[in-house]
């Protein structure tokens, strides 16, 4: 089963891969160290393939205007993913990237189609917001500067 907010989609032959780039950077210069500089976990991909029958047009339609939508501010949509992989890999948005594609199957009277979700929002962002908000200095009060304020208004009185 395959679904984007709610919208379920007939997709026979689903295959649904998963993939994740870990950022790293090489450190060792000129060195044959093997240290490196973790750069973060990067958005996870889904890469999606399978058949739209050639009588579900209307669902082929729907499903390449979806990946050409733009929201409000001009950016590609965002869209609730409902898939047994992304589910359990806990992929819950995710907008169109890369390419979409529909190759006609003569034989199996169906197209081909291909297209890439990379997820929005990812566990790891979230993860790393929160320990951003959380090392957050606090900011005091700063009553040598009020002092100094107010000691400067009374003196221009």
């Amino acid at each position: 089963m395959f679904a984007l907010d709610g919208q379920t989609f007939n997709i026979k032959n689903l295959l649904v891969n998963f993939s994740r780039e870990f950022k790293d950077q090489d450190m060792s210069g000129m060195a044959s160290l093997t240290a490196t500089s973790e750069q973060g976990d990067k958005a996870a991909e889904l890469e999606i393939s399978g058949l739209i029958a050639f009588k579900d047009l209307a669902q082929l339609a729907l499903l390449e205007s979806m990946s050409s939508a733009k929201d409000e501010s001009g950016d590609r949509k965002v869209y609730r993913v409902a898939n047994d992989v992304a589910n359990a890999l806990k992929i819950k948005n995710a907008k169109f990237t890369g390419h979409f594609s529909a190759v006609q199957q003569e034989n199996k009277m169906a197209w081909q189609v291909s297209f890439k979700l990379k997820e929005h929002n990812s566990v790891a962002e979230q993860k790393e917001q929160r320990g951003r908000a959380k090392n957050k200095p606090q900011q005091r009060e700063n009553t040598a500067l009020q002092q100094a304020l107010q000691q400067n208004a009374e003196a221009t009185k």
